[in-house]
């Protein structure tokens, strides 16, 4: 996975993970996951670029944040 830094390369803001690094990053997620995900319209944001994707790190993490849970019930 890409280590973050205090400035991204070529001044961009975000700092990119293909979908192998998110999914190395995520226990239990694989890369089939994500792009199942990505056609339901679930899962963390991503970028198309052509045929790449590509997601943001500060995005991921958010992300998984959100769905963080104090208890099971209602």
């Amino acid at each position: 996975m890409s280590t973050p830094t205090e400035a991204s390369p070529a001044g961009l803001s975000h700092i990119f993970l293909s979908p192998d690094e998110v999914a190395a990053a995520i226990p239990g997620v694989t890369k089939n996951t994500l792009a199942m995900w990505r056609y339901e319209g679930k899962g963390p944001r991503y970028r198309k670029l052509g045929r790449l994707v590509v997601y943001a790190l500060d995005e991921v993490e958010a992300w998984i944040e959100e769905g963080a849970r104090d208890r099971t019930g209602p």
